[in-house]
């Protein structure tokens, strides 16, 4: 089982116990668009956009190649309700098509 978390740098601490954490702040925010700020990361709009940001794949590779059953890793935005939600999504998906067992946890988005 892979367990893979989002979060908002600015609601705490890191989610424990994430193997590795990876900050995806650098990444474009959709926060910023007004279509896509009242929905979260699980929305195909907001992976869509995330897909489109350069640093995209590098990301999703990065996270891929360092993750084994029995890992964790962490997504980390800053508020935690799109891009390391939308980075959970698609990554956790990749996973399951190779057949990994993966279960998601939403840390911002479960608190709400």
């Amino acid at each position: 089982m892979i367990k893979i978390m989002s979060f908002g740098f600015k609601s705490g601490d890191v989610p424990n116990p994430p193997a590795q954490v990876i900050d995806v702040r650098r990444m474009r925010n959709p926060y910023y668009d007004p279509i896509l700020r009242p929905i979260d990361g699980r929305d195909a709009k907001v992976q869509n956009f995330v897909r489109h940001d350069p640093r995209f794949h590098e990301l999703r590779t990065t996270a891929i190649g360092m993750l084994e059953d029995g890992d964790a890793i962490a997504f980390g935005c800053m508020g935690g309700r799109h891009r390391s939600v939308a980075m959970t999504e698609i990554v956790a998906a990749q996973l399951r098509e190779e057949g990994h067992e993966v279960e998601v946890v939403h840390r911002e988005l479960n608190a709400a």
